[in-house]
C-alpha cells in the first residue's frame, strides 16, 4: 500500500484583496494570535496576457506545528 502524502502544514498563505477585506482586516488577523506576514501590495502584477491582475496581499500564517487546517484555527 502506498503512503499517502502528508497535507498538513506550519505555514499556510492566502491572498488578501482589498476590495474584499474589512478595513480592520490586519487587526482581526492580530487578534488570534498567530504569528504572520504580510507582503508588499502588490498593485502591478500582470497575467502572461497583459492584463494587470487585482491589488492584493500575500499572507502567511505560522503555527507551532503542523495543522491540517486553518478554518478550526482562524473563524
Amino acid at each position: 500500500m502506498e503512503k499517502s502524502k502528508d497535507q498538513r502544514a506550519r505555514m499556510w498563505t492566502f491572498v488578501v484583496y482589498p476590495e474584499s477585506a474589512p478595513e480592520n482586516w490586519r487587526d482581526i488577523l492580530s487578534d488570534y494570535h498567530i504569528p504572520w506576514v504580510e507582503s508588499p501590495l502588490h498593485d502591478k502584477d500582470v497575467n502572461p496576457d497583459g492584463e494587470v491582475k487585482k491589488a492584493h496581499w500575500h499572507i502567511i500564517l505560522f503555527f507551532d506545528g503542523k495543522t491540517r487546517s486553518i478554518a478550526k484555527k482562524v473563524g
